[in-house]
């Protein structure tokens, strides 16, 4: 993340390995490497959001699949297009321990 310094406007770049900037509501204090003047900032974190179709919602069929989970006996399944989750069912079940069976035998 790059700011600009309020004094000489030179692009800087503000470390936050430490997690340092991050927190909102109060003024974070930087020292400019280029006018060697000190200066403060604070955060501001925004949000975005992104629409998508979810007709499982709207008289559609939810397109479940299983969730990648270890070990096997904590699969649930999700649906991709509004996440709702649910356990597997008796018959899915049996096709996971199938196909576990199978994949540990090769």
């Amino acid at each position: 993340m790059n700011i600009e310094c309020p004094y000489c406007e030179e692009e800087l770049e503000i470390n936050h390995d430490d997690g340092f900037g991050y927190e909102e509501g109060i003024k974070h204090e930087m020292h400019c490497e280029y006018c060697k003047k000190t200066f403060v900032f604070e955060t501001c974190v925004s949000f975005s959001y992104e629409a998508e179709k979810a007709d499982c919602l709207n008289d559609g069929e939810h397109n479940w699949e299983k969730t990648k989970t270890y070990p096997i006996e904590c699969t649930r399944m999700q649906c991709t297009m509004c996440g709702e989750k649910r356990g597997l069912t008796e018959a899915e079940w049996a096709y996971l321990r199938y196909t576990e069976t199978l994949r540990a035998k090769y």
